[in-house]
């Protein structure tokens, strides 16, 4: 019975059921890995277009700085943590600067990982994306050991789909939405050069919105940073998940969900329990290990229950091989 449940879900994440009717406005951080976007009516729950007044939650924020000291080091493993939270041009992403903090210390400090890099608001500009990630000529290409290294992405920030729905991006902090093709970083683009790189794993976390709605605190309203509605995303063309066994993706939300932010910790709603797991709660056989499929179940549990005491629901996603050992 469990396989068939978490059968169902994955089914669901992957956005193999038939596609829903028209929505009610949504906002936050949604994470479009293969979906289409349906145009939300101009109904919302939220008196106002804010969440204060419809806002409730039971979660009992833990101590996020609570962390061992000692911890065994990942030979040849290395973190890439970005956070862009102040943009230029753009309203910020509450929290996103404090989402890499706050997994750069778990990765160190949890999963041991020997190298961390994180870049954060003003560093990420420009052509950072590119001169990070590019296979050939990277930074990361340089520090890969072949079939080595373990290697972990984390992103938290604004990202959209073009106007025509043909690819969706990452932003940069001196980002203009009429510039996205130009200056964002897709996620074809993301997934093809990671796969390019010779890595023994690959592990990417994503926190972000590219349905365009982008991200916002309890006290704020939802955004519309594209200023466009019923914008039809294409499935993505790079897939690594599918054909190499040591690629995986967890992605904050599933379909033209909100991703939500959790204002008691500073954090955003699926990066608190992309964290707890981390600490060990995602542990549920109490073996001292924790997988990629447990930590999985464990932030898609709590994600989908309490975004909806928040907001509405909220399905984390996972894809690729879930018997990876994280620590």
């Amino acid at each position: 019975m469990e396989k068939l449940i978490l059968s169902f879900i994955l089914l669901l994440c992957l956005g193999c059921l038939p596609e829903a009717t028209a929505q009610k406005k949504i906002s936050g951080r949604s994470v479009p890995v293969q979906f289409s976007m349906v145009e939300p009516s101009s109904k919302s729950n939220v008196p106002g277009g804010s969440l204060k007044n419809n806002y409730v939650s039971s979660i009992q924020v833990a101590d996020l700085d609570s962390l061992p000291e000692d911890v065994t080091v990942r030979p040849y493993s290395v973190a890439v943590i970005i956070g862009v939270e102040q943009y230029d041009f753009i309203p910020a992403a509450p929290y996103a600067a404090h989402d890499a903090e706050l997994i750069s210390r778990y990765f160190k400090a949890l999963l041991g990982v020997d190298k961390v890099i994180v870049h954060k608001n003003k560093e990420v500009s420009g052509f950072f994306f590119e001169n990070l990630f590019n296979a050939e000529e990277g930074e990361l290409s340089r520090i890969i050991e072949k079939g080595k290294t373990d290697l972990f992405v984390y992103y938290s920030g604004h990202g959209v789909s073009a106007a025509d729905g043909k690819d969706v991006y990452m932003l940069p902090v001196d980002s203009k939405m009429r510039l996205i093709e130009k200056q964002g970083y897709s996620l074809n683009a993301l997934f093809e050069q990671l796969d390019k790189l010779p890595t023994k794993s690959t592990t990417v976390f994503i926190d972000a919105c590219f349905s365009g709605l982008g991200k916002f605190s309890q006290a704020g309203s939802p955004l519309n940073l594209m200023q466009t509605k019923g914008v039809k995303v294409r499935p993505l063309l790079f897939q690594p998940w599918l054909r190499n066994p040591n690629f995986r993706v967890f992605t904050s939300s599933a379909t033209n969900q909100a991703s939500l932010v959790l204002d008691e910790a500073r954090t955003g709603l699926f990066t608190y329990f992309l964290a707890m797991g981390l600490r060990g709660r995602a542990d549920m056989n109490q073996d001292g290990h924790v997988t990629a499929d447990e930590l999985y179940r464990y932030i898609y549990s709590n994600v989908s229950e309490n975004s909806k005491k928040i907001y509405q629901e909220q399905t984390p996603c996972f894809y690729g091989d879930g018997s990876f050992v994280l620590y």
